[in-house]
């Protein structure tokens, strides 16, 4: 990835034939290795877990961070080549900028176009796979009866590589948003689009998982991979709007040094009441009992946690005590039922008992 980027970047640099279709795929061509990339490894993932020796849960759990750290680590090695090659000066005139306004003169539009490319590829590739892989599969196994595509058998859905897809594409809004602000409206009419060609694959095309899932054990992993990406999308846009300094050529932070700048010039435009608030807000006094706070509250919702997770064990084992209890009644009541069945069946071989159930007695007891 970092060497297709730095190809990309060095090749429209050279080129000034815009309108080329090789200028246009090699543009493209860091967002296609990326996606290809996520493509490819969970395949590979997939087929390494299934020679270790692991649980069902853990064997989804270990495949879904593999596959978490491989896309995010494109995704963070895409912004550190871009952050490399806004940021490398080779004259004294780009060093006085800060950044290599030659190559890069609105280096923030280049920052979200990366970012859309990654958006549209990654729906160009879920539909495509849906479309082109899910359903010619689908025809073959139910059409086709030779051993090996029927040894393949049909698409099985994976929830956690669809989680992982949400996980992925949420990071790249997350990252782009500052950059390119209509990505979000971008992304959410993407996964609108999705979402019913899934659920169009889904009951079409692929068959439930042979593995068990636990949505309720899943459910907080899951959303620690989703803050993960959110921690990895703070921290390059962190580092581009504190230290990068903004483009000088255009973009609406031109007259500041770097995009923070703007954040001191519009607050000490505002009334005198609303500067003290913010910078009370702002200061020591407020943020250390603000955070003492927070981890007082944090520890309570840890400690109700930990009781509730107490009483629910001791529910389950007083589940598990009454379960067996009712095991030992049946038992007993069983034989019970055994022997009150032998007792009569010894009563009714005596002579006393085959008088009783003689049929004009029967008749006569029946009319009594």
């Amino acid at each position: 990835i970092y060497k297709v980027s730095i190809f990309s970047q060095e090749f429209n640099s050279k080129i000034h034939q815009k309108n080329s279709l090789l200028n246009l795929l090699v543009e493209y061509l860091p967002s296609i290795v990326i996606t290809i990339a996520n493509f490819i490894t969970p395949i590979i993932f997939k087929i390494i877990v299934s020679f270790e020796d692991y649980t069902p849960a853990f064997e989804i759990r270990c495949t879904l961070m593999r596959c978490v750290f491989v896309r995010l680590a494109s995704i963070g090695v895409l912004l550190i080549t871009l952050w490399t090659q806004i940021t490398s000066c080779d004259d004294e005139k780009c060093s006085l900028c800060g950044y290599n306004y030659k190559h890069y003169p609105c280096w923030e539009s280049q920052v979200g176009q990366e970012m859309y490319k990654l958006m549209i590829f990654d729906f160009i590739i879920i539909s495509a796979v849906t479309i082109f892989v899910e359903f010619p599969r689908k025809l073959l196994v139910k059409h086709c009866s030779f051993k090996i595509i029927q040894w393949w058998g049909q698409q099985t859905f994976e929830i956690p590589q669809n989680v992982l897809e949400i996980v992925y594409g949420q990071t790249i809004c997350w990252i782009g948003t500052f950059y390119s602000p209509l990505l979000p409206a971008i992304a959410t009419a993407k996964y609108f689009i999705i979402f019913y060609i899934k659920k169009i694959g889904l009951m079409q095309n692929c068959t439930p998982s042979q593995k068990p899932f636990r949505a309720s054990s899943s459910n907080f992993f899951f959303l620690l991979v989703l803050l993960i990406g959110l921690i990895l999308a703070c921290i390059p846009v962190g580092i581009g709007i504190a230290y990068i300094p903004s483009s000088k050529a255009c973009g609406p932070f031109v007259a500041f040094n770097t995009s923070w700048g703007v954040i001191p010039y519009t607050v000490n435009r505002l009334p005198a009441g609303l500067q003290e608030f913010y910078h009370g807000v702002t200061s020591e006094a407020f943020a250390v009992p603000f955070f003492v706070f927070t981890c007082l509250v944090m520890f309570y919702f840890i400690a109700l946690a930990g009781a509730h997770k107490r009483v629910v064990m001791q529910l389950r084992k007083q589940l598990a005590v009454e379960g067996r209890d009712k095991l030992f009644l049946i038992r007993k009541l069983t034989e019970a039922q055994g022997a009150i069945s032998k007792i009569s069946t010894t009563q009714l071989r005596t002579p006393p008992t085959l008088q009783l159930l003689h049929p004009h007695r029967l008749q006569a007891d029946v009319h009594v």
